[in-house]
C-alpha cells in the first residue's frame, strides 16, 4: 500500500511540472508578415469597410470560423451585449478584426463608446499567448491613432473576468481556457486583434508511465489477495 501510495503522489507531482512546450499554431487576421493572413471558412460579406479586400460578417451572430492545425475558433463581435458585423481589416498591414460601427464604416476599433468586444471560442482548451493588438487606423498601438489609443479591455475567461488589460502592439502573457472575450474598457479608445498564437496544453509525458504503473500494481496486489 506504500508503494501505491508513493506512485499516486508521483502522478500528483507530475501534473504538476510544466511539460516541454510544442511550438504554437498562429492565427493571422491581418496582411504583412511571413504568415498569410487566415480567410474565414463562411459567412462572408465583401466590400463593407474602407477598402474592397475588407472580410465582414453576412449573418453576425454566426461570426467568423477559422480552422488550422486541428484547431477551430469562432470569432464573433458584440456591441451592447448583442451581436454586431464582425471586420477582419486586412490591409494595410497594421490592422485586424474588430466590431465595425454599421453607423460609420470608417470606425474599425472594438471600442467601449460603442460598448463593442470580441470573443473567441476554440474547439478545445489552449494556451493563447503572443497577442498583437493594433489600432482601427491600421497603426501599432505605440504609434499615431487618428481614431483613438488602443486604450484597455477586460479579459474574461470561460465567462469569468481574469483582468483589466492595456492593449499593447505585443501582449506576451499566457492564458489558458475554451472561451476568450475581450471588452473594451476606455473611453475614447479601442483595438484590433491582429494576431495571436496557441497551443494545447500537453499532457506531462510522465503521467501514462506512472498511471500504468499503478494500475500493474493494483492487478498483483487483487492476484495476491485471491491466491
Amino acid at each position: 500500500m506504500k508503494t501505491l501510495r508513493y506512485l499516486a503522489a508521483a502522478v500528483v507531482a507530475a501534473g504538476l511540472m510544466a511539460a516541454p512546450a510544442h511550438a504554437g499554431t498562429v492565427f493571422m487576421f491581418k496582411a504583412g508578415g511571413a504568415i498569410p493572413y487566415d480567410v474565414p471558412t463562411s459567412n462572408i460579406a465583401y466590400d463593407c469597410g474602407t477598402v474592397g479586400s475588407d472580410l465582414c460578417t453576412d449573418v453576425d451572430a454566426d461570426g467568423f470560423t477559422y480552422s488550422k492545425d486541428g484547431y477551430t475558433v469562432t470569432a464573433t463581435a458584440y456591441a451592447n451585449g448583442l451581436a454586431t458585423q464582425l471586420i477582419q481589416d486586412v490591409l494595410p498591414d497594421n490592422s485586424g478584426l474588430a466590431a465595425l460601427s454599421e453607423m460609420d464604416a470608417t470606425q474599425d476599433q472594438t471600442q467601449l463608446d460603442s460598448m463593442e468586444a470580441l470573443e473567441f471560442i476554440f474547439n478545445t482548451a489552449v494556451n493563447l499567448t503572443n497577442i498583437e493588438f493594433n489600432s482601427g487606423d491600421d497603426n501599432d498601438c505605440s504609434g499615431p491613432n487618428t481614431e483613438g489609443p488602443c486604450g484597455n479591455f477586460d479579459l474574461y475567461i470561460d465567462d469569468a473576468f481574469v483582468a483589466t488589460i492595456a492593449a499593447v502592439d505585443l501582449l506576451t502573457d499566457v492564458y489558458y481556457g475554451t472561451k476568450f472575450l475581450f471588452v473594451a474598457a476606455t473611453a475614447g479608445a479601442g483595438f484590433t486583434i491582429a494576431q495571436f498564437e496557441i497551443s494545447e496544453v500537453p499532457l506531462p509525458g510522465a503521467i501514462p508511465l506512472l498511471l500504468s504503473g499503478l494500475a500493474g500494481l493494483g492487478f498483483a496486489s487483487r492476484k495476491k489477495k485471491a491466491a
